[in-house]
C-alpha cells in the first residue's frame, strides 16, 4: 500500500512517519524542506518536495497513492485571517485528490462540527472539512479534542511561576487528548482498505478535564503547585500581540476560547470508541516533565519570573529545537 505523509515534520506526521515504515507499506513525504526530515528516515521514504497548497505539487506527489494522511499547518502568529488560512490548503486538496483519484484520505479535524460557529481555527478546519467532502474521496475526518501538548505554548509560565492562562473560566470541562493517541487513530484508518463513505471520528482522551484540574494534575506529576488563572479577552489579546501576533490571529483564538466556554468540544458524544489512553499525567510525565529539565539546564526558569502577567509564551525556539515543539504548528486551538 502507498501512503502519502503530509505536514510530515509537524508534531503529528512526524510521529506517524515511523510506523509505517514497514515492508507492506510505500511511503511518500510532501515536505516544503526536506532537511527538517529525521535522516534515518530518508532512506526509507520517496520525498516530494513541495507544499500542500501548491495543487501541482501535491497532484504530483499523490500519484499511484492509496491512503493520504492530510495535515493542515497550524496558523502562525502572523496570520491575518485563520478562517481562510485552512481554506486555502483545503482547496489545493480538493484539487489535487480529485485530478489524482485519490481513493482515501484521512484528516485532522476539530472537536465541536455542528455547535461551532465563531470558533477561530476550529471553524476554520470545519470548513475545511467541507472543502475535502467533495473531492469524490473516501474520508474519515478525525475530529480531535484540545491538544494536551497545547500547555508546550506556556511551559515558561507554568515551570517558572506555577501557571497557566486562558480567557476563559477554569471550571469548564471539555475532553482533552495526546498527540500519540491521534497517531494511533489515524494510523488504524490509513493501513486500512476496507473502507468507504466520510465521516467524522471522535478522538476524545481519557477523560473530560477542565483547566482547573488540569492545573491540579500538573502539580501533582511536577511536585511543584501549579495554578489555573482565567483572564480577560482583553488581556489575552494584548500579550499575543505583544508576542507578536497579528490582529487576526488574536481576534480568533478569542473567538476560540468564547465557543469552547458554550460546550462545543461536546459537540461530538464520548464513546468507548472515541476514548482514548493516554491520561493528562502519563503526558506530563512523559512531555512536560522532560521539557522541565531542559527548561532549568538552559537557565530559563528566570524568564518566566520577568513577566508579572504571561498569558501566552511560544517558547519555541528552545522547544522546538529538542523535537518538543514545532513553530510550524504553533496554534492554541485543538488542532
Amino acid at each position: 500500500m502507498r501512503i502519502l505523509i503530509t505536514n510530515p515534520t509537524g508534531r503529528i506526521g512526524r510521529r506517524i512517519l515511523p510506523e509505517l515504515l514497514a515492508p507492506e507499506f510505500s511511503v511518500r513525504v510532501l515536505a516544503r524542506d526536506p532537511s527538517r526530515l529525521p535522516r534515518d528516515v530518508l532512506p526509507h521514504v520517496d520525498v516530494i518536495r513541495g507544499s500542500i497548497d501548491d495543487a501541482r505539487a501535491l497532484r504530483r506527489a499523490l500519484h499511484g497513492v492509496e491512503a493520504l494522511f492530510w495535515c493542515a499547518p497550524s496558523e502562525s502568529l502572523q496570520v491575518t485571517d485563520v478562517e481562510q488560512h485552512y481554506e486555502r490548503f483545503a482547496c489545493a486538496g480538493w484539487q489535487a485528490i480529485r485530478d489524482a483519484g485519490t481513493p482515501r484520505v484521512v484528516a485532522v479535524s476539530a472537536c465541536g462540527k455542528g455547535l461551532a460557529r465563531q470558533a477561530g481555527p476550529i471553524s476554520g478546519l470545519h470548513a475545511m472539512e467541507e472543502i475535502l467532502n467533495e473531492s469524490g474521496a473516501a474520508i474519515r475526518h478525525l475530529r480531535c479534542a484540545l491538544f494536551m501538548e497545547n500547555f508546550l505554548s506556556q511551559a515558561p509560565s507554568i515551570l517558572g511561576q506555577g501557571r497557566f492562562c486562558y480567557p476563559m473560566p477554569g471550571r469548564i470541562r471539555m475532553p482533552m487528548t495526546a498527540v500519540i493517541d491521534v497517531v494511533d487513530v489515524a494510523l488504524r484508518w490509513l493501513v486500512r482498505g476496507d473502507w468507504g463513505g466520510i465521516a467524522g471520528i471522535a478522538v476524545h482522551g481519557p477523560a473530560d478535564l477542565s483547566f482547573e484540574q488540569a492545573a491540579d494534575i500538573m502539580s501533582r506529576v511536577l511536585e511543584r503547585p501549579v495554578e489555573y488563572n482565567e483572564v480577560t479577552p482583553e488581556d489575552y489579546v494584548r500579550t499575543l500581540l505583544a508576542a507578536g501576533a497579528d490582529a487576526g490571529y488574536a481576534r480568533a483564538q478569542v473567538e476560540m476560547f468564547a465557543e469552547l466556554s458554550q460546550g462545543i468540544a461536546r459537540a461530538e458524544p464520548r464513546t468507548v470508541g472515541s476514548t482514548t489512553p493516554t491520561t493528562l499525567a502519563a503526558w506530563v510525565q512523559g512531555e512536560l516533565l522532560p521539557a522541565a529539565g531542559l527548561f532549568r539546564a538552559q537557565g530559563q526558569s528566570a524568564a518566566g519570573a520577568e513577566n508579572p502577567n504571561p498569558v501566552s509564551h511560544p517558547f519555541t525556539h528552545f522547544l522546538s529545537s529538542r523535537g518538543y515543539y514545532d513553530y510550524s504548528e504553533k496554534t492554541i486551538s485543538p488542532a
